[in-house]
């Protein structure tokens, strides 16, 4: 399923996904299965039910700013919500939570995705095109951690790697924002390291290595500009930074 280009629409998919697992399935598989992460992965798991819950409130506010609708109806929805998300016992039966989110609940979210995707101004990314980004950054990821790099600058690369995927992961819940601001984190650390990118850059594998990497941010801030159908912002930055390790 594509990801939709609002929060009330976002919250709604993921909420109507998690209602589909059986109430005795374990809440940590059922998230994780959301997710799309391994049920062991607790630190990541948490991270995600963060980000949901900073989706709930990202929902109420954009909804609070409508000024043509019964607020009092759209918000109505968020009483069983927050009541859900208001106890997280990962090891405890989905059954709990199922109960909270019954056909009313992602009715009233329908209604205000659908009022919020015609304000939004941005549009979806497709599917195949996350498939390649994730496919390209896990590759990267592997080139790196096997590659001979010193340590401090495979530590860098890889930090910053992981950061790019967590908010790839995380799209499904933050959107084109949390993809925007994990690439705007990753660009102006470097920008601001440029000195220590420049000088680690000497060998071969390690100008390769940053190549790849500013290859692959700068797709990631086409998708995202294309997504906002805005000019590609980060891209001065890039080409200077891309420039710095020479040819």
């Amino acid at each position: 399923m594509q990801v939709q280009n609002n929060p009330a629409g976002r919250l709604h998919d993921i909420l109507s996904a998690a209602r589909q697992h059986p109430p005795k399935e374990p809440a940590r598989k059922v998230w994780a299965s959301i997710f799309d992460i391994t049920p062991e992965d607790t630190g990541t798991l948490l991270k995600m039910l963060a980000d949901l819950i900073d989706l709930v409130h990202e929902t109420k506010a954009a909804i609070q700013k409508l000024d043509d609708v019964d607020q009092n109806l759209h918000l109505k929805p968020f009483k069983r919500i927050e009541s859900a998300l208001s106890t997280f016992n990962l090891d405890a039966s989905w059954e709990h939570w199922k109960n909270q989110i019954d056909d009313s609940t992602l009715l009233g979210l329908q209604f205000s995705a659908d009022k919020l995707s015609r304000l939004s101004g941005t549009t979806s990314i497709p599917n195949d095109e996350l498939a390649n980004l994730r496919s390209q950054l896990d590759a990267l990821i592997g080139f790196v951690a096997e590659s001979s790099l010193v340590p401090e600058i495979k530590i860098f690369m890889l930090r910053h790697l992981e950061r790019l995927r967590h908010a790839l992961l995380a799209y499904r819940v933050r959107g084109l924002d949390g993809l925007q601001e994990g690439l705007e984190t990753i660009v102006g650390s470097f920008m601001l390291n440029s000195e220590a990118v420049k000088s680690s850059a000497t060998t071969e594998e390690e100008k390769e290595a940053m190549k790849k990497i500013f290859n692959l941010i700068d797709q990631f801030n086409k998708v995202v500009s294309f997504a906002r159908n805005a000019k590609e912002l980060a891209s001065p930055a890039i080409q200077l930074l891309t420039q710095l390790i020479g040819p």
